[in-house]
């Protein structure tokens, strides 16, 4: 399994909107990678004790492919829609990165 990762540092003064990241913008990721191999997509909303302070990762985005191809084909062709929504919900530039999932099977 194939995780790219989408995350939000926060920085001063930076504006981020949950609810619209959490739905809409889930929406139209959902939307556009479907078609594209997408299994599973997660979305969280990270929580501090008191207010974020800069560096914190504020929300991030999981998005899981079955292949390395998948993944980096559905990057490639869901850029533009995906970056062009990012000002409707925050002035934070993503970070992102793609990985290789290992499963480590509880003991027991």
């Amino acid at each position: 399994m194939i995780k790219i990762t989408a995350l939000y540092r926060w920085h001063e003064g930076a504006r981020f909107d949950h609810d619209y990241y959490h739905g809409e913008h889930m929406r139209i990721a959902r939307e556009a990678l479907g078609p594209l191999g997408l299994v599973r997509l997660e979305s969280d909303r990270v929580m501090y004790p008191g207010p974020p302070r800069p560096g914190q990762v504020v929300a991030l985005t999981n998005a899981f492919f079955e292949t390395v191809e998948q993944a980096q084909a559905a990057a490639q062709k869901t850029a533009p829609v995906l970056t062009a929504d990012v000002p409707n919900y925050t002035d934070i530039q993503p970070d992102s990165y793609m990985a290789k999932m290992k499963a480590h099977p509880l003991a027991g």
